[in-house]
């Protein structure tokens, strides 16, 4: 009998990694209203995230720094409302499980940023989980299950495959 790496008889319900999927949904939307409260979607309010909450200065990944400093916050004035719809966005559609895999990838490059933007200052587990839990959702494409994934399967049948 050969064995894999990963054995594929075990199952487990996709409810369960729908539910993981709608948790980190929640995160990014209560993050979102929070940082909206908090004004950092305005130019003004990005530029004193980067250099008073998080400090790029403090940062000791010198390139990620100076990719703040040089590339995001001169052109914050669009960055800033770009950051508001984009994290809005994600957070809503993993809530919703509608293009799982693309916000899936979506989220995970997000939060990558956003764990190399705030190195050193937060745990960095509250970026590497759900990171993980992301990874599972992308491919085990829990939009399927309590998501709008499964409509859109059921629809465009094998056309829909790629995008749910």
């Amino acid at each position: 009998m050969r064995k894999t790496f990963f054995d594929s008889s075990i199952r487990i319900s996709l409810s369960w990694i729908a539910l993981l999927r709608i948790m980190v949904g929640l995160v990014f939307l209560t993050t979102w209203t929070s940082n909206l409260l908090k004004g950092f979607y305005t130019s003004n309010g990005l530029l004193h995230f980067f250099t008073e909450v998080y400090p790029q200065s403090e940062n000791p990944l010198g390139f990620y720094a100076a990719f703040i400093n040089n590339i995001i916050l001169p052109i914050r004035s669009i960055f800033a409302p770009f950051q508001l719809v984009a994290e809005f966005t994600l957070g809503l559609a993993l809530l919703v499980g509608v293009f799982t895999p693309f916000f899936s990838l979506a989220g995970i490059f997000f939060l990558i940023n956003t764990f190399l933007a705030t190195f050193g200052h937060d745990w960095p587990w509250s970026y590497l989980m759900p990171i993980m839990i992301l990874v599972v959702v992308l491919f085990t494409h829990a939009g399927r299950v309590l998501g709008v994934d499964s409509y859109l399967l059921k629809r465009f049948g094998e056309r829909g495959r790629l995008f749910c």
